[in-house]
């Protein structure tokens, strides 16, 4: 494929072997990978001449022509922000919390977690803007709970419960017309906080996603990551992931695991523009929180990420009421804070 850039524009599209303009179909390779030789080896031509292309596949739009959009970055991939979240979080947890290095923590915003505490003790909250019990929030919602905590010095960000997720089990789509409905009212969601709050560094919009393709696993649909995620990626400015994968005993058959689901989701469908933070499930394989498991989770993540040259940047701890009922997971956890700075 040969590239082609607009110049008053800057968008970078593919000519395939038939002549005809269509969107770049490998993008993240392009712009992980190859970046820096194929802007050399980019035709520029003007916006009239790249509107006489012919049109070819227009189905596989992706963000790349925003990311390329007005300059030609140096290193197109999401900021990294020292972050270590601890959810979902009951009452009470707000001095453990801060007592063993977490940064924010993640409650539903009505019932779970004292906010004023936490951010009395220097830590911060990602903010729920989901009212109860609808699952889609209104505009003018949105905006007068985000007028409430947008200027305290404990708001971390932004995130929505389960309904408009698709990922809790009472929040499950039961087929794929729902998921692409769930899918719809995020990107819809994610646009409209934006409106309101550009701030992307300090008030990030946060997703948690386990590993699970699309479609029936289990004996339930799941709407996974592939159609929730990779076609529309502009839904969050951190994505929370963990895979659950049940005990896998070794630290050799963990990390065996971790690299298998990295290369199965994360390479192949993350954006280069969502902060990538994972997340160490206590409840799941981890359950014993011995001090081993979260430490090796821990190398084994920075490692596996290193080697696809992405930063770890934060961690995920999920969930409190584990955690707390276990000194050596905290103390394991505490350790494994001091290392992310």
């Amino acid at each position: 494929m040969r590239p082609i850039k607009c110049k008053e524009h800057k968008e970078i599209f593919e000519v395939n072997g038939q002549g005809q303009k269509q969107w770049i179909q490998n993008w993240e390779t392009y712009l992980y990978l190859g970046y820096k030789k194929v802007v050399d080896e980019v035709d520029i031509i003007s916006l009239e001449d790249l509107r006489a292309y012919p049109v070819g596949d227009t189905k596989k739009v992706t963000t790349v022509t925003q990311i390329v959009k007005g300059k030609d970055p140096d290193e197109p991939i999401a900021p990294v922000r020292k972050m270590t979240v601890l959810g979902t979080v009951l009452n009470g947890c707000e001095d453990m919390a801060h007592d063993i290095g977490c940064t924010h923590i993640i409650g539903n915003g009505y019932y779970w977690g004292d906010y004023d505490l936490f951010e009395s003790l220097g830590g911060k909250s990602i903010i729920n803007l989901k009212p109860k019990p609808v699952s889609v929030p209104s505009k003018d919602f949105i905006r007068k709970r985000m007028d409430e905590w947008i200027n305290r010095k404990g708001c971390g960000g932004w995130w929505i419960d389960n309904g408009i997720r698709g990922e809790e089990p009472d929040g499950q789509p039961q087929n794929e017309d729902e998921a692409k409905k769930m899918l719809e009212d995020r990107i819809w969601f994610y646009r409209t906080v934006r409106e309101y709050d550009s701030d992307i560094i300090n008030h990030p919009v946060v997703e948690q996603f386990n590993m699970t393709e699309q479609g029936v696993v289990a004996g339930a649909w799941r709407s996974g990551w592939k159609g929730q995620y990779s076609e529309s990626p502009m839904t969050c400015d951190v994505n929370l992931w963990t895979c659950y994968t049940a005990r896998e005993g070794t630290g050799a058959a963990m990390y065996a695991a971790q690299a298998r689901w990295f290369d199965a989701f994360i390479v192949k469908y993350m954006t280069g523009k969502v902060q990538l933070i994972p997340q160490i499930s206590l409840q799941h394989y981890w359950q014993t929180g011995d001090d081993d498991s979260v430490k090796a989770a821990y190398r084994n993540w920075k490692k596996i990420m290193a080697d696809h040259r992405l930063e770890i940047g934060g961690l995920a701890y999920y969930k409190d009421s584990i955690i707390r009922a276990n000194e050596q997971a905290q103390n394991a956890i505490r350790e494994v804070n001091k290392l992310i700075k």
